[in-house]
């Protein structure tokens, strides 16, 4: 009896707009077949690395909460005070631009950004990590003094070196005082911010040791999970339907077929 594949058409036609997406982010030199074989065209990166990098450019949904958390972590900055730099800079608001120029929730002009390896300042994640980074430079510049710090993020510290300390501008002064008051405050953005994936290809490979094929499940969105399970499926399809006729299922090899993948 013929198998009836009309139960995959919808899921194979979904497929392959994704696969159209991620051709467009950058994988347009590498064939259907090279991305089925669980290999990109650079053999150190598998399928799974690419694909989760791609899909991760296309948008993952994050809490800007969790964002600020992790880049507190990783630059080992106070979070009251790298929240509370949020709050005075943009009130939280990734897409907010000042009369000067600064971009995003950490209000970085665009020639600090481009220092500190911000791509696209508009992008949350970036932003925050952007300036979590700047803020530990300028702690570290100034031994771990807030004020000097904060004001060489406000005034640059070109002014901090002229003025032997905090310039007496009235904005840096009100700026400081302003942050210290949020300081003591428990600040939360409560917001879910659409963000470019936090894990770069590069990073998973790393970060993967001798297993680099495989996936920390617990890094994986529910988003990123559907997709994987969505190209498992099409690809029990497409080893299916090369038997050909008079073969069956339970002629698969399960592990073979699947683990390829990634």
């Amino acid at each position: 009896m013929a198998m009836d594949y009309s139960v995959y058409q919808s899921l194979y036609t979904y497929m392959n707009s994704v696969l159209g997406q991620l051709q467009s982010l950058g994988t347009q030199s590498q064939t259907i077949g090279s991305l089925y074989s669980g290999k990109t065209q650079d053999d150190s990166l598998s399928f799974g690395e690419t694909f989760r990098s791609a899909a991760g450019r296309m948008g993952v949904p994050e809490s800007m909460d969790s964002i600020f958390e992790e880049a507190a972590e990783k630059y080992n900055v106070p979070i009251n005070l790298l929240m509370a730099v949020g709050k005075a800079e943009s009130g939280f608001n990734a897409d907010a631009v000042s009369s000067a120029g600064a971009q995003g929730v950490m209000q970085l002009m665009p020639s600090t950004a481009a220092a500190l390896g911000v791509d696209n300042a508009f992008d949350a994640r970036s932003n925050i990590m952007g300036g979590a980074k700047y803020l530990s430079q300028k702690l570290q510049q100034y031994n771990g003094d807030v004020d000097l710090a904060l004001a060489a993020y406000n005034a640059g510290s070109g002014n901090v070196a002229k003025y032997g300390g905090v310039p007496p501008f009235q904005e840096t002064i009100n700026y400081i005082s302003r942050i210290k008051g949020y300081m003591g405050q428990e600040l939360s953005t409560g917001k879910t911010v659409t963000t470019a994936s936090g894990t770069s290809a590069s990073q998973t490979r790393k970060n993967s040791g001798t297993a680099k094929n495989s996936l920390d499940a617990t890094d994986l969105t529910q988003q990123l999970a559907e997709y994987f399970v969505g190209m498992m499926r099409l690809q029990m399809m497409s080893r299916v339907s090369s038997l050909g006729k008079g073969s069956s299922i339970g002629s698969l090899d399960s592990d073979s077929d699947y683990t390829s993948l990634w």
